[in-house]
């Protein structure tokens, strides 16, 4: 068997962690092989010391097919990731952090809908996240002929310093294939990833998605993020907004309920957004029309008031200025008081 080098995204010498998404949504389903191996692996990544595939079935009286398998089974959650060398012996693993949309996926974002004039009794047409094909050894013996392919193999290897792995291998074909990134498109992203110290291929991976995303955002959606004066891809969050908002919006009425909210607020603008929607909604707004014509009610309503209100200040006014000319009207006695102390002291 090989000597195996063990290695780790991140981790804290001296103490040993375990993930509190692992427990919560991977140790149920994990047998007793898979999690000693698991665990043996999260201890181990500090120490330094070589070891193999006997050492761990040593370790807990399992057979070496045991061990591997608990790896694959691991490699398959995609919380590591196996390098083996020319003869298919492990020679390397690789511990990722725990992502809990990985484990835990939410429900997918339909990044690409694309809303047309939506009519009664249709939904808005949608596409989830770009799905992650599959590719079999005879798919790579096949790809080995491309030559786009061969020079993406070697962009990653030269940047990544290392052979790639299995696991390596399906992300980069992901990416070429899937996400259709040529040579220099993968060049460009393993510079800008390596050079903000992201040195995964899951964190490299996650980084393509997001170039992606960006290339292919629906236009419906980067109109919204610019009415709202946002830039780049709506996180998850505001991405349900928008989705809700073009199930049940005409896009011209949602465009000027969120440049309102813009106008408005500098904070929370996808909150305040929606309670402006939430408002509409009440009102019986269903269009660009009918927020015309509210908008125009409202103005003949607050003018009105302002003429109640002058009227009835000017009706003050002319109240109190009729009081003070009674007054002045009035015909007031001119008493001497000096004289009226003196007659008094005198009684």
């Amino acid at each position: 068997m090989s000597i195996i080098k063990l290695y780790a995204e991140e981790y804290d010498p001296g103490v040993t962690l375990i993930s509190n998404v692992f427990i919560d949504y991977l140790l149920k389903d994990a047998n007793d092989a898979q999690l000693k191996v698991y665990l043996y692996l999260v201890r181990h990544i500090s120490n330094h010391k070589p070891f193999d595939i006997s050492n761990i079935a040593d370790e807990f009286n399992h057979t070496q097919s045991d061990v591997i398998r608990s790896l694959k089974y691991w490699e398959q959650k995609q919380i590591i990731s196996l390098e083996y060398d020319a003869s298919g012996s492990i020679t390397g693993i690789e511990l990722h952090k725990i992502d809990e949309d990985l484990v835990n996926p939410r429900e997918n974002i339909r990044m690409f809908a694309i809303p047309s004039n939506r009519k009664e009794g249709t939904q808005a047409e949608s596409t989830s996240s770009v799905p992650e094909t599959k590719f079999s050894a005879s798919d790579f013996v096949e790809m080995s002929k491309d030559g786009d392919w061969i020079s993406i193999k070697i962009v990653a290897e030269t940047y990544l310093e290392r052979t790639l792995s299995s696991n390596d291998m399906q992300i980069l074909a992901h990416i070429y294939k899937d996400f259709g990134f040529s040579p220099s498109d993968v060049d460009s992203l393993f510079d800008a990833c390596l050079t903000e110290g992201k040195k995964s291929m899951r964190s490299i991976k996650k980084a393509a998605e997001e170039e992606y995303f960006k290339r292919n955002i629906n236009p419906s959606v980067s109109a919204i993020m610019n009415a709202l004066g946002k830039q780049g891809v709506p996180a998850s969050e505001e991405m349900n907004y928008i989705n809700r908002w073009l199930e049940d919006m005409d896009l011209e009425l949602i465009l000027e309920g969120c440049k309102k909210a813009c106008l408005a607020t500098s904070t929370n603008r996808f909150k305040y957004a929606n309670g402006i929607f939430n408002n509409w909604k009440t009102s019986g707004i269903n269009n660009i029309e009918d927020m015309a014509r509210e908008e125009e009610s409202f103005r003949r309503s607050r003018e009105t008031s302002k003429k109640q209100v002058a009227a009835c200040r000017a009706s003050s006014a002319k109240a109190v200025s009729s009081s003070t000319d009674i007054y002045r009207q009035y015909k007031h006695g001119n008493y001497d008081f000096d004289a009226l102390e003196r007659e008094i002291r005198m009684k």
